[in-house]
């Protein structure tokens, strides 16, 4: 006779959840994230250090580049001039720009009928220039300072440029042989300017055959032109020890008295 059977009872055993994953970023990534940043930062600063030195480059070339043209204008307007006095079929020259006894800034003088005498400079010094003309009342003429005449009579204006210690190109203006006046600051950041004198030595031919420095210039009334060679300063590539300077500009005047 079979004994019958008895079945254990059968135990619910719980399922353990799997714990889900935890969201969000791990500290290598974190770390690596970061690190990106600060090289797409220093990126970015890179770019706007570099174009803000352009920037500065440029506006200093610019600047540059206005004082070159200003500095070769007014050279040339007032250099153009020297001896020049209205009527000259009705007075001599002699008469219109009579000798000088008064010294220019630089120490020279001028003979009867002269219109331009200069120095040549020993280096560090730089070499001067000095113009004279007269000018008639509302004719339009100016000095090296931008000024005309509307005194009501004719005057004669000495017009005198030099390089100062603060690398500045300077004119000081006298009027009818008088003492001269305050130096006007014209361009800043000139290292040098050196003139030379076109002289006509032949004097049966009008035109130069000759250039010769202040120095060896024997007879002025023979000089008909002047080159003058301006060389400024090179702000760019400058630096507290060095001074380089811009390739020099070199620019001939005529002299509409003697040509």
């Amino acid at each position: 006779m079979m004994k019958p059977s008895h079945s254990r009872p059968t135990r619910n055993i719980p399922m353990r959840k799997k714990n889900p994953k935890t969201s969000g970023f791990t500290l290598i990534e974190l770390m690596i994230a970061i690190t990106i940043g600060l090289f797409m930062i220093a990126g970015m600063i890179a770019i706007v250090i570099s174009m803000k030195g352009s920037f500065n480059t440029q506006g200093q070339l610019s600047n540059v580049q206005d004082s070159q043209r200003f500095s070769l204008t007014v050279l040339d307007n007032t250099i153009r001039t020297a001896g020049y006095f209205p009527n000259p079929t009705s007075i001599l020259s002699a008469a219109a720009l009579p000798a000088t006894s008064t010294a220019n800034p630089d120490g020279t003088t001028f003979a009867a009928a002269q219109g331009i005498v200069g120095t040549t400079g020993t280096s560090p010094a730089s070499d001067t220039i000095n113009v004279r003309f007269q000018s008639a009342s509302g004719d339009g003429l100016m000095d090296c300072q931008g000024d005309t005449n509307t005194s009501g009579s004719s005057v004669i204006w000495t017009n005198s440029f030099a390089i100062n210690a603060a690398n500045q190109l300077t004119c000081v203006v006298s009027v009818n042989g008088g003492t001269p006046g305050t130096p006007s600051v014209l361009v800043d950041n000139v290292a040098s300017i050196s003139v030379l004198y076109g002289v006509n030595t032949i004097n049966k031919v009008n035109s130069v055959d000759t250039y010769l420095p202040a120095s060896a210039v024997a007879n002025w009334a023979q000089v008909m032109s002047t080159q003058i060679t301006i060389t400024f300063l090179d702000l760019v590539n400058a630096t507290p020890t060095k001074a380089p300077t811009l390739p020099p500009l070199v620019h001939t005047i005529s002299l509409m008295s003697n040509t």
